[in-house]
């Protein structure tokens, strides 16, 4: 199988379970929205920075090592998987003992036993990084989309029926578990991969060197960019986090799901080529263009079309949504830019430049959240947005020295992409602004066909080199059926 067909396959397997698992996660969260109060959803956003932290701690880049490594051995995954389970058990054990603090500077003591609870998913998650990761260095996606859509479904459903019966934040909490849960169970079953009792701590010493600077890198970029829903919770209120984390949950789906199929896909075979920077050079701006010209009108459509879709889709008591969602879009824009970007280090093995690019970037995101949340959850989403777009450069200069690939011609290469997304965004917003059309579908209707005519317009005008290599994707799929 060709490294091209294989990364075309595996990108079509990842696409699926993207937008399946995110496609039924966002239709168990429109109805859990139409159930639930912001508060509730508010609850859990206390939590975010801390569950999200201990899976990096949890991971301790590992996984990334592993899928780079090229003669990785039965005793390297044995030796991880042992690892991640006592440092599950010990970060579980830790944030048990913490709870009460936790919800003391929240002022919300409730939050002690919810906390225990949640926190339960971090032990669980501990038994199934290995085998994830394992997966991914085959490049079997289609495993992972049968695990991810039947974990989302099965426990989405339940927590719609807990719901119902007036469970409240209690059935946000039990579908966390049970994603977990039967995430994990089915990756022990779809995984032809059974841990050793051969643990070493050789292997571990040796994949830290790579791994370390992840790690430390992981836990900054959590920190800062988790510390707004931190702030959030303690100087607003509730409801107040529950529409930021809203926001920005549905702004940020898109873009993080479409640009980790991408990532997930092209970082281990972009690892085959890692010592021939010309063919990498070449395999990343294709890339690129590719998903900027996927993901910016997306996101720029989506931006266009907020005041009418939310209220649509989430209820009229999601309204003040509705400003967060619109301008976090434009930070989903520029997304591709910047994650994509990180692969270019990894794949090089220059994990301390990245550790060093990422603490610049944060430093400046945290400068930017503490001059910004003493005046409203608003200012500190414009302050988010103006940060985004500096570190994306700071990411494209940086990474674009892995392979010589300048600033000026990254921007060349997107440039026109960019143009007739702004165009079309520009044309549907003024659109729904101008013309006064009753039904909300309908509107949303118009909107889309009429930017889909538009973007499509402006690509045939100017006449993109992307769709040749769209093409080449195309006639390859077609080849090897």
């Amino acid at each position: 199988m060709s490294l091209k067909y294989k990364t075309i396959k595996g990108i079509l397997w990842n696409s699926f379970e993207m937008f399946g698992g995110k496609l039924i996660q966002i239709a168990i969260t429109i109805i859990l929205a139409r159930i639930l109060s912001p508060e509730d959803f508010g609850v859990l956003g206390l939590l975010v920075i801390f569950t999200e932290l201990s899976k990096v701690v949890l991971d301790s880049g590992f996984a990334q090592a592993l899928i780079r490594k090229k003669d990785v051995n039965q005793v390297d995954f044995t030796s991880v998987f042992y690892f991640n389970i006592v440092v599950g058990i010990a970060v579980y054990i830790l944030l048990y003992l913490l709870t009460p603090f936790i919800s003391g500077f929240y002022n919300y003591p409730e939050l002690t036993d919810i906390a225990r609870v949640v926190f339960v998913s971090i032990l669980i998650n501990s038994f199934g990084i290995v085998q994830n990761a394992k997966i991914v260095r085959e490049v079997n996606f289609k495993a992972l989309a049968k695990r991810t859509i039947i974990a989302n479904l099965i426990s989405g459903i339940i927590a719609i029926l807990l719901a119902h019966r007036g469970f409240g934040v209690w059935s946000l909490v039990i579908q966390m578990i049970l994603a977990s849960f039967f995430r994990v169970v089915l990756l022990w079953r779809f995984s032809n991969w059974l841990p050793s009792f051969s643990f070493s701590f050789k292997p571990i010493k040796e994949l830290f060197v790579f791994s370390g600077n992840l790690l430390l890198s992981g836990i900054f970029d959590v920190i800062v960019s988790n510390i707004q829903t931190l702030l959030i919770g303690k100087f607003y209120s509730k409801a107040a986090l529950g529409f930021y984390t809203q926001g920005k949950q549905l702004s940020s789906l898109p873009a993080q799901t479409l640009t980790s199929i991408v990532r997930n896909v092209t970082y281990p075979t972009l690892s085959v080529i890692q010592d021939n920077v010309d063919e990498l050079r070449g395999a990343y701006r294709k890339i690129i263009k590719m998903a900027v010209f996927v993901i910016m009108p997306l996101m720029l459509g989506l931006l266009a079309v907020g005041n009418n879709l939310i209220p649509f889709v989430l209820g009229d008591k999601w309204i003040p949504s509705v400003s967060y969602f619109m301008l976090l879009c434009i930070t989903g824009a520029f997304f591709p830019l910047y994650s994509i970007g990180q692969n270019l280090f990894l794949v090089r093995g220059n994990s301390k430049l990245y550790l060093k690019v990422s603490i610049l970037k944060r430093i400046i995101a945290l400068i930017a959240i503490l001059i910004t949340i003493r005046y409203s959850v608003l200012i500190l989403v414009i302050g988010q947005v103006i940060t985004s777009f500096i570190n994306t450069i700071i990411m494209m200069i940086f990474s674009g020295r892995e392979i010589n690939y300048s600033l000026k011609e990254q921007i060349k290469d997107i440039s026109a992409i960019i143009l007739i997304a702004i165009i079309m965004a520009t044309t549907v917003f003024v659109f729904g602004a101008k013309v006064n059309i009753a039904s909300t579908l309908w509107m949303l209707i118009v909107q889309t066909v009429l930017g889909f005519i538009v973007f499509t317009s402006g690509v045939f005008i100017f006449k993109l080199d992307v769709l040749t290599d769209l093409k080449s994707v195309i006639v390859t799929i077609k080849n090897r059926k």
